[in-house]
């Protein structure tokens, strides 16, 4: 039996409740991040440091309600197959936000250089899928009690948004690889690690879209 039906709807409704803040403040982190993203590309400094300082602190907060649902879990006599599956939920979910912080650190460390145009144009385009898709989770989380088909639809939406960051990594990864034939060593892997963190940002969104495909299946 899962966990959703095992447990009563008031506690599933608190544990939902909880959720929904962190995935909130993870939306928040992403957002940021890409913010991030658009003024290093910019050449903004000022602004790249102030939209870091607010990634920093979101990131905080959702570490906070992470630990919060951790700690209610702990007191919970759930069946260990069911902890397991909303632990991992929330794991999950808190890597997203950990992977935006990461891409956000590493574009503070690349000032005051610009980045080269094809690469930032790719950049910003993989940190804007990412956002996607965390909103998209955002709205997954809302459907899940009462709409579980709606789920899986929005489930296949964010692998989509993965595979077209999967996609734009590839091609921008040559794009780097040129560059660092003329570059410094130290610009060079800080790119390929903002590029690296975006990219597991994404596949994270789709770790987190396969644990809601599967809850959302359970309650068709």
């Amino acid at each position: 039996m899962s966990l959703w039906s095992w447990i009563s709807r008031r506690r599933r409704e608190d544990l939902l409740k909880f959720y929904v803040e962190h995935v909130d403040y993870v939306v928040r982190v992403v957002e940021e991040s890409r913010k991030v993203v658009d003024e290093l590309v910019a050449g903004n400094a000022e602004l790249v440091a102030t939209y870091w300082n607010s990634v920093f602190e979101l990131e905080r907060k959702a570490d906070e309600v992470k630990r919060r649902i951790l700690a209610e879990l702990a007191s919970e006599a759930f069946h260990p197959i069911d902890r397991e599956e909303i632990v991992r939920l929330v794991l999950t979910t808190d890597d997203i936000a950990a992977y935006a912080k990461a891409w956000s650190r590493r574009a503070v460390l690349y000032l005051p250089e610009r980045v080269p145009e094809g690469i930032g144009r790719a950049f910003r385009e993989m940190a804007a899928k990412v956002e996607e898709a965390t909103k998209y989770v955002r709205r997954a989380v809302e459907y899940l009690p009462k709409d579980p088909r709606s789920v899986l639809e929005i489930a296949n939406a964010i692998e989509s948004l993965e595979e077209a960051v999967d996609d734009i990594r590839h091609d921008v990864f040559r794009e780097i690889l040129k560059y660092c034939e003329r570059g410094r060593v130290s610009r060079c892997l800080l790119l390929k690690e903002i590029m690296d963190s975006i990219e597991n940002a994404a596949d994270r969104c789709e770790d987190v879209a396969d644990v809601l495909r599967g809850i959302a299946l359970l309650g068709i």
